[in-house]
């Protein structure tokens, strides 16, 4: 059973920190990301009617014309809007090990875990997806049993990405558990109620999915089914993890899918 809930509303003092700790990287990011949207119209040469008339199109029918060879009337140009018709969403795994600190601290700095990087990425990708104009959605799960599956709405699809979003990231903590399948297979759904030719799904991990009852064999399957149920439908997904020890597990988990580990 999927309880779904909007994540409450902290500070924004952790989002403000993370935008100006990266500044470099999200002006980087913001451009990166405006590079790849479409212009707003495009022009579709070789029309039978339209707009404006393609010179070269008629100076081709001219020239044709006097050389008494068969001609096109196809001399117009139309402009269509264009846009990008992607819908993303994000799904973040919240669970109790997301509090494990990391290892790599240098002299002086902060102790800082897994799940403040998690927060920091969620950040700089609202950033870069406000950027591009995809319609997005960033969710957050963990849960205690098969009765009670958490699913927190960080940014749904209709929500502008303003600074409640930044607010919600940063009041995010390290829960309960986490039966990966079921949070999957609901933000599957919620994707394909998008009106979208493109929709993507990015899993977020720390490594195995555990839960009461679900561990082992049975979490893995069952993981690696939910993703399978998804690329049925026609989503992609993609998933991400920080564990460094995961190979073992992570390629029969995620099978067919895409996945990407870093450190």
């Amino acid at each position: 059973r999927v309880l779904e809930r909007l994540a409450p509303e902290g500070s924004a003092d952790f989002a403000e920190a993370t935008l100006t700790a990266h500044g470099p990287a999200v002006r980087l990011l913001r451009r990166y990301f405006e590079s790849l949207r479409p212009p707003g119209l495009r022009l579709v040469r070789g029309q039978m009617d339209g707009e404006d008339v393609d010179l070269d199109a008629a100076i081709g029918r001219m020239a044709d014309l006097a050389a008494c060879v068969e001609v096109s009337d196809r001399i117009f140009v139309r402009r269509e809007k264009r846009e990008r018709e992607v819908a993303a969403a994000f799904l973040v795994d919240l669970s109790g090990s997301t509090s494990r600190q990391l290892d790599s601290q240098g002299p002086g700095e902060s102790v800082r875990r897994v799940i403040d990087v998690e927060k920091e990425g969620l950040i700089l990708l609202g950033e870069a997806l406000s950027a591009i104009g995809d319609q997005f959605a960033v969710y957050g799960y963990s849960g205690q049993g098969r009765h009670q599956v958490d699913f927190a709405i960080l940014k749904d699809f209709d929500e502008p990405a303003t600074r409640r979003l930044g607010q919600r990231i940063g009041s995010i903590a390290p829960l309960h558990q986490n039966r990966d399948g079921a949070a999957i297979r609901h933000a599957t759904k919620k994707l394909l109620a998008r009106s979208a030719r493109n929709r993507l799904l990015v899993l977020i991990s720390d490594g195995k999915p555990l839960d009461d009852g679900y561990a082992d064999e049975y979490s893995l399957e069952d993981t690696k089914m939910a993703l399978r149920e998804a690329r049925m439908k026609g989503i992609d997904p993609f998933c991400i993890t920080v564990d460094r020890h995961a190979d073992e597990y992570l390629r029969r988990m995620y099978g067919d899918v895409r996945f990407l580990v870093i450190d």
